[in-house]
């Protein structure tokens, strides 16, 4: 349903903490210096407490324009989509996986190109996929090209 306004779910008190927690996690000190890797944390939530809930609230209080979610299974990344779309995320979602089809409602792909090309336009983007996909390099490669290419951007004066 696009246009359809989403209701802000009251957080629970576990949920609440860990949203602060990811905000303190990035959410670099003023004058801080963040490393060329960027900021990165990792959340540990029991199965059923809210993750996805947590994440996308966090993203949402820190405006994240990009953001990785990373999850164990093809099952949980079709899954996951939809519950950041639940949660209230907007803009374009896009999986890194082998999935297709039927199988799921988003545009996934395994090419490094195909994810660079899709991402590029956008500075508000999400993109889904498994713990297995971070060691098969494509992630890593469309990260670099998309970051460089913003430097050039940026040295141009055509970027922010």
């Amino acid at each position: 349903m696009k246009g359809a306004s989403v209701t802000k779910v009251v957080l629970r008190a576990h949920q609440r903490e860990a949203v602060d927690a990811v905000r303190r996690a990035l959410e670099p000190a003023v004058g801080s210096w963040v490393s060329a890797r960027g900021l990165r944390t990792q959340m540990v939530l029991a199965t059923g407490s809210g993750k996805s809930l947590v994440s996308v609230r966090s993203a949402e209080e820190l405006r994240a324009g990009r953001v990785l979610v990373l999850v164990p299974s093809l099952d949980l990344l079709a899954q996951t989509e939809v519950a950041w779309r639940e949660g209230g995320r907007r803009g374009p979602m896009i999986g890194v996986s082998s999935l297709r089809g039927d199988e799921v409602a988003f545009p996934n792909t395994t090419e490094v190109e195909e994810l660079v090309d899709w991402v590029r336009p956008f500075d508000r983007v999400t993109v889904f996929a498994t713990y297995a996909s971070l060691g098969l390099g494509t992630l890593e490669r469309a990260h670099n090209d998309v970051v460089s290419d913003r430097r050039m951007i940026n040295r141009r004066g055509e970027g922010r």
